[in-house]
């Protein structure tokens, strides 16, 4: 079975349609790099951030053997446009390609096994980061292995568009009347290859995605208390907010990992479906081939594109830090409104900014109080949705306790399915209100947060 070889026209696109994509890869990476390292280095300190600059790093040396591409290619070779290397130059592309490819796999697959980690130990990472060392380890010396044993094999040959596992001449390993001159029959690698590489691009994300939602599941949604109170309308509003922001979390979660796994597919998809029609015909379709070199070469460039939709996708919104919005009761009430309550520039309350107004202490404690006790028994869609959104987190980079809404809903303290005295101590804790004096006829009413 000898495959058709490819017209001029594929081979000039087979030699420099990927390039572009792969430049483009390698200044995303140098991008997440800068980010990391100069822009935002404080991000260092979690392990996510560590992991994502490692597979960065990781990217760089794989973007550059694909914009290297068939320059590498010994030049006496056939069906080759551009090519000027030899056998060396060869060898040491594809052992790039290979061992780096395989690097990145790895610590994108770590990224999704750290977020686990992080959920189950509510984000604490002194009790997971042990796993960071072995994680290198593996992302480095499996992959180095197995291109290494391909290189002693002499197995790094031309193929598609540059050196990769192959062996020479093109197609004498399924052809019985053609001698392969170069290359050692090893198919037991090339089965670990491809296994390797479908098993931390699809197969262990998948796994790890299903423990970590039946555990969710199971610690956040399917408790007896859940049940209880979701059968019980008239049942304590706390409870009632909680579980409609549990409901959030879990659609939170649920759209972070789709974007997640849909990035390392998208890059995949097109060269598996021309490897199994190769495979079942054994003919390749080198339009549908050139087409899947250039996705997978801007294999960066997506990795930035999800790093960034994932750290949006996963912030609590500007000015909503621990639902300090949701304590202040939004000044509800007529008079409450006239506080003209407003944050400040961060976002956060000042805990000792000035408001004038008209309304004696008493009238704002107990205006205060009263929306309180009506707005935890029966909360307002408002109310709901405002407390909802202080519970969005992101599934591999939350943060630790306190703020982590996590904590909240695994650490519950029976007490919070408030009755009315319950609620009017707490208001007294959260919102502490003093006169200090009169100026021209008005109260200056100091908030404290």
């Amino acid at each position: 079975m000898v495959t058709t070889p490819p017209t001029t026209t594929q081979q000039n696109a087979m030699a420099y349609a990927g390039i572009p994509f792969a430049s483009l890869s390698f200044l995303s990476s140098c991008y997440i790099i800068h980010h990391l390292l100069y822009a935002k280095p404080q991000k260092l300190k979690r392990l996510y951030h560590r992991l994502v600059l490692a597979m960065n790093f990781a990217a760089l040396p794989f973007a550059f053997a694909n914009i290297w591409g068939t320059w590498a290619v010994p030049s006496d070779t056939p069906y080759f446009t551009g090519a000027m290397g030899n056998v060396n130059t060869c060898t040491s592309q594809g052992f790039v390609k290979m061992m780096f490819s395989l690097t990145v796999a790895t610590y994108y697959a770590s990224l999704i096994l750290q977020a686990f980690m992080g959920i189950r130990n509510n984000f604490k990472e002194e009790e997971y980061a042990w796993i960071e060392l072995p994680i290198h380890v593996v992302a480095y010396c499996v992959p180095c292995a197995i291109a290494s044993m391909i290189a002693a094999t002499e197995n790094f040959n031309p193929s598609a568009n540059g050196c990769w596992y192959a062996k020479v001449p093109r197609g004498c390993d399924s052809d019985p009347n053609v001698d392969c001159v170069r290359g050692q029959d090893i198919k037991l690698v090339g089965y670990i290859v491809w296994f390797t590489t479908i098993f931390v691009y699809f197969v262990f994300p998948a796994l790890v995605v299903f423990f970590m939602y039946c555990w969710m599941k199971r610690h956040i949604c399917c408790d007896e208390k859940t049940s209880t109170v979701m059968a019980n309308p008239n049942g304590s509003g706390m409870a009632i907010i909680r579980e409609e922001a549990k409901k959030d979390m879990m659609h939170s979660f649920s759209l972070q990992i789709a974007v997640y796994l849909f990035s390392s597919l998208s890059t995949w998809v097109v060269i598996l479906i021309s490897n199994l029609y190769q495979l079942l015909t054994g003919t390749l379709l080198y339009n549908l081939a050139i087409l899947g070199w250039c996705i997978f070469a801007l294999q960066g460039f997506v990795f930035m594109v999800v790093y960034f939709t994932l750290q949006r996708m996963g912030s609590r919104p500007k000015g909503d830090s621990n639902s300090r919005i949701f304590r202040l009761k939004y000044a509800a009430t007529s008079q409450a409104s006239q506080l003209n309550i407003q944050s400040s520039s961060d976002g956060d309350l000042s805990s000792s900014r000035v408001f004038e107004t008209g309304l004696s202490v008493d009238d704002i404690r107990s205006t205060n109080t009263a929306y309180t006790q009506r707005e935890t028994d029966h909360p307002t869609e408002h109310t709901i949705n405002n407390l909802k959104e202080s519970f969005n987190f992101n599934v591999f980079d939350g943060a630790s306790d306190p703020e982590n809404p996590l904590a909240r809903f695994f650490d519950q303290v029976d007490s919070e399915d408030d009755s009315a005295p319950n609620v009017r101590n707490r208001s007294r804790r959260n919102e502490e209100f003093e006169l200090s004096d009169r100026r021209n006829g008005q109260e200056r009413i100091y908030i404290t947060i």
